[in-house]
């Protein structure tokens, strides 16, 4: 099939490869950025995340001493 080109796309979370027509692709948006083995800018690094909690979970469980003091 003549003319056709792989295109990477991102479908729900999945990169997919399309092959379609210049005409196919123009009709999606697709763009020479989304060509198959085009050179893309690599992704940002995010900043890791910062937890915000306690050092240790407190403990709401009744012990047994407790139970028998009652």
């Amino acid at each position: 099939m003549a003319g056709l080109k792989s295109y990477s796309v991102n479908v729900n979370g999945t990169t997919a490869t399309l092959r379609l027509s210049d005409a196919d692709a123009k009709a999606r948006g697709l763009t020479a950025a989304n060509l198959a083995g085009a050179k893309k800018a690599a992704p940002k690094a995010r900043p890791a995340a910062t937890k915000n909690t306690p050092a240790a979970p407190l403990n709401k469980a009744r012990t047994a001493t407790a139970e028998k003091s009652e």
